[in-house]
């Protein structure tokens, strides 16, 4: 009796290295590791508290939820962040005059100046991600990573 992986699987099994989900996870963890370092170098920073200066850079003045949805993170996670952020003094916050339960967010001249010091960095690093690939194949690279997305954001497909 065949009691494989194939075998009870009906033969749909298929090598770690073509799993997508196996082979962006991978990917995830190695760029996440790379930029844990050029953050740690450049600035201090962990990978969230950038991911919300990023943000914050991008639109000035938010909220806490607003980078949530944004990143996708957790709301709890961006929360800590946020109030660590604020402990050290590179974020500020604001009541929102047209909702008193929310906190504008926005980066202090500290901040800034942090985030001008790793930004640079992290940049490059982009830059050489997307220069590892020509023209053509950066646009399928996209589309295929909206189409990857289009399907997980279909929650009950499975």
């Amino acid at each position: 009796m065949d009691t494989s992986l194939a075998s009870r699987t009906g033969g749909l099994e298929r090598p770690l290295e073509q799993r997508v989900s196996y082979r962006l996870a991978r990917l995830h963890v190695k760029l996440n590791a790379q930029a844990t370092r050029i953050l740690r170098r450049h600035g201090g920073l962990t990978l969230v508290q950038w991911r919300v200066l990023v943000m914050l850079n991008a639109f000035t003045e938010t909220t806490a939820g607003q980078v949530a949805r944004m990143t996708r993170f957790d709301k709890a996670l961006i929360s800590r962040t946020v109030k660590s952020l604020i402990r050290a003094g590179l974020v500020k916050a604001r009541s929102d005059d047209s909702d008193q339960r929310q906190q504008l967010l926005s980066m202090t001249a500290s901040g800034a100046r942090v985030f001008d010091a790793a930004a640079p960095h992290m940049y490059a690093r982009q830059d050489a991600l997307l220069e590892s690939m020509d023209a053509t194949q950066r646009e399928v690279m996209f589309d295929a990573l909206d189409r990857l997305e289009e399907v997980a954001d279909r929650t009950n497909a499975f």
